[in-house]
């Protein structure tokens, strides 16, 4: 009886002992799950305070998203008779070259060729495609070694053998300037590959579009960018038969064009546009808008950036001068694109899935190994080219309306412009200066006697006989 008390009391006095280790070890598995939980919860917590980086080419679809919403988009893209479409692109410099503002004009350029390539292919479009399906079989083309493979191995081993010992270290040095380790060139097994097993489905695809470019007018540009200084812009063009028969008119009318006072500017087209020098650096192609008294002009607007960045005048100001011209140039392209252009858009398009078995065999020496290598791969391969050509003889009635000079307001690039309009009074002013001919006259005034000095001092003027009206 004495013993079986001695031993509860013992278990009860080892358990007891045992409890509080066991709680402990509870308490401590639980500290460390919270822990656990606590760090999870930071890189969650840091996660969702991370600032989320935009995607600008996604913001391109949704600013065009909310034109082509609005009532003017409706109007381009539902009306009968009128072609409208839009492209984007990204601009290929950060915001930290000095040629990123040049980099986002050539980026609209890009995106209005993309437009224009739309276009071409929508008046008419050759396509050219083949596909194939390919399903092969054979183990029994499994590679293999024969007994003269492998002494000839063995014989090669021994001439790199001995052209070591002749050259010594400079065969190793000229292995490893061409990146091989020498002593895995010399452990380098033989080995052979064949294929045996392919499933594979391809497709090769060829467009070709050749098409005037002629009465292709640009609407709308977008931008968006994102906080890390990517940039995308997107161009909307429209094409129809009637504005077609506008641009024909102009280049046949001789500037002989009715104005319609219904489409009058409420005030003067310079003033509307170097009011706000700012949105011009949104301003990209040509448009066609009406004067005060509702003549219809062409507006050609042309930028380019300032790529010097240091303190001396004189460089700032050649390279000021430098970007006016190339901007003048984009501007007078403008006119070619829009009077007698031509577009091309060509792309070769192959697609390739397959899965395949290869039948691998090594030898080491004496010693021949065999595996199978499964590979999957999708393999695609495009080579797009699309270009417009352009070209216009003598257009009269062109000239410079102001040129102008801003800041980037987000990164301080100095942006160049000019803005170039046709006018048709400017044409038949610019006619008729171009082709005059002086008339004949009939007499000369008499002789007038010539007066000696009188020695006096006086001043003299001719009289107002004309009047800024005359011209």
């Amino acid at each position: 009886m004495k013993k079986l008390i001695g031993k509860t009391l013992l278990a009860l006095a080892v358990v007891g002992c045992m409890a509080p280790l066991a709680y402990a070890q509870e308490a401590v598995e639980v500290q460390e799950i919270s822990e656990q939980e606590l760090d999870t919860t930071a890189a969650n917590i840091a996660q969702a305070a991370r600032p989320q980086v935009t995607d600008p080419g996604m913001e391109i679809e949704a600013l065009i998203e909310d034109f082509e919403a609005s009532p003017l988009g409706q109007s381009f893209r539902d009306r009968p008779g009128l072609f409208y479409t839009t492209a984007s692109t990204v601009v290929m410099a950060k915001p930290e070259s000095r040629d990123w503002g040049n980099a986002r004009v050539m980026a609209y350029k890009e995106a209005l060729l993309k437009a224009q390539a739309k276009y071409v292919e929508h008046l008419g479009v050759s396509v050219r495609t083949e596909s194939i399906n390919r399903l092969f079989d054979d183990k029994t083309q499994m590679p293999s070694f024969s007994e003269a493979d492998l002494r000839a191995s063995s014989k090669l081993g021994e001439l790199f053998d001995k052209a070591v010992a002749v050259v010594g270290g400079k065969l190793d040095g000229e292995l490893q300037e061409m990146g091989i380790d020498p002593a895995e060139f010399r452990a380098a097994p033989q080995e052979k590959r064949a294929k045996l097993f392919e499933r594979s489905v391809a497709e090769t695809t060829v467009t070709r579009a050749r098409q005037t470019l002629t009465g292709v007018i640009p609407v709308k540009t977008f931008e968006a960018h994102n906080e890390n200084g990517d940039h995308a812009v997107a161009v909307a063009i429209v094409a129809s038969s009637k504005f077609r028969q506008f641009v024909h008119d102009i280049a046949q009318s001789k500037g002989d064009i009715a104005p319609d006072p219904a489409k009058a500017s409420p005030q003067p087209l310079l003033q509307m546009l170097r009011s706000d020098k700012r949105a011009l650096i949104n301003e990209f192609g040509i448009r066609r808008m009406y004067d005060e008294q509702g003549y219809p002009v062409l507006i050609s607007f042309g930028q380019a950036s300032n790529p010097y960045r240091g303190d001396d005048y004189q460089q700032r100001a050649d390279n000021r001068e430098l970007s006016y011209a190339a901007a003048k140039a984009s501007s007078y392209a403008n006119f070619a694109y829009l009077f007698n252009a031509t577009g091309a858009s060509e792309q070769a398009t192959s697609q390739k899935m397959s899965r395949q078995t290869t039948g691998v065999v090594r030898a080491e020496g004496q010693s021949i190994t065999e595996s199978e290598q499964q590979t999957q791969e999708f393999i695609q391969t495009i080579d797009r080219e699309i270009s417009a050509r352009g070209s216009i003889s003598n257009l009269p009635g062109t000239r410079e309306l102001f040129r102008w000079s801003e800041k980037h307001p987000l990164y301080g690039h100095e942006i160049n412009g000019v803005v170039y309009i046709w006018h048709p009074l400017s044409e038949q002013n610019a006619r008729q200066l171009r082709d005059f001919k002086p008339a004949r006259t009939s007499s000369q005034g008499a002789q007038q006697p010539q007066n000696r000095s009188s020695g006096q001092a006086g001043t003299s003027q001719s009289r107002d006989l004309m009047s800024a009206d005359d011209f």
